[in-house]
C-alpha cells in the first residue's frame, strides 16, 4: 500500500525542481528522509534515489512515475506544500521576488488544465504578468492573497504577509 501524501510530495517535488523551485541539493536532502520513512520499501523511492545526480533524468522518473496517479492527487496538499516553500524562501531573501513569480508560471503551465483553472492556482498565472501591466503593488497583493489563502479556506486564523 502506498502512502498517499507520498504521491503530493513526490508531484510536488516534479512542479518545483522542473520550475527551478527547488533545486536538486535540496531535493536529495527531502528524499533521503522520504526514504527513510518508507514503511512500504516503495521501488519509485529507491529508483529516484539512483538518478538524484541527474535533474533531467530525476524529472522524467517523477513524471513517469506519476503520470496514471495524477487524478488521484490532492491538489490542496499539493498546494500547500507549494506556499509554504514559497513564503521559505521568500523569508530567506526577499529580493528574489521577481525571480519567484516566474517560476510559479512555469508551475501554472505544468499542472493539468482542470487543476490550473481553479483557486488557488489560477492566481499562479497572473502573477508574473503583473510585473508588466500593474507593477510590484499588484504582485505584493497577488502573492499575499496566494499565501493566505490556505489559512483562509481553512478558517485559520494566521495572516502572512510580504513586505
Amino acid at each position: 500500500m502506498e502512502s498517499r501524501i507520498k504521491f503530493e510530495k513526490l508531484y510536488f517535488y516534479y512542479l518545483s525542481l522542473k520550475s527551478g523551485l527547488i533545486n536538486l541539493n535540496y531535493y536529495d536532502e527531502k528524499l533521503n528522509e522520504l526514504f527513510l520513512e518508507d514503511e512500504d520499501q516503495d521501488g519509485i523511492l529507491l529508483e529516484l534515489q539512483f538518478c538524484t545526480a541527474n535533474l533531467e533524468k530525476t524529472i522524467f522518473t517523477l513524471n513517469t512515475y506519476l503520470f496514471d496517479k495524477i487524478w488521484q492527487l490532492d491538489f490542496q496538499i499539493v498546494g500547500i506544500m507549494l506556499v509554504n516553500e514559497i513564503k521559505k524562501q521568500y523569508n530567506e531573501d526577499p529580493n528574489i521576488l521577481k525571480e519567484l513569480t516566474h517560476k510559479l508560471y512555469i508551475i501554472w503551465t505544468l499542472l493539468p488544465n482542470e487543476v490550473a483553472e481553479k483557486e488557488p492556482f489560477i492566481k499562479l498565472n497572473s502573477i508574473d504578468d503583473s510585473w508588466s501591466w500593474n507593477g510590484k503593488e499588484k504582485v505584493m497583493d497577488d502573492i499575499n492573497w496566494l499565501l493566505n489563502y490556505y489559512p483562509q479556506k481553512y478558517n485559520c486564523t494566521v495572516d502572512y504577509r510580504l513586505h
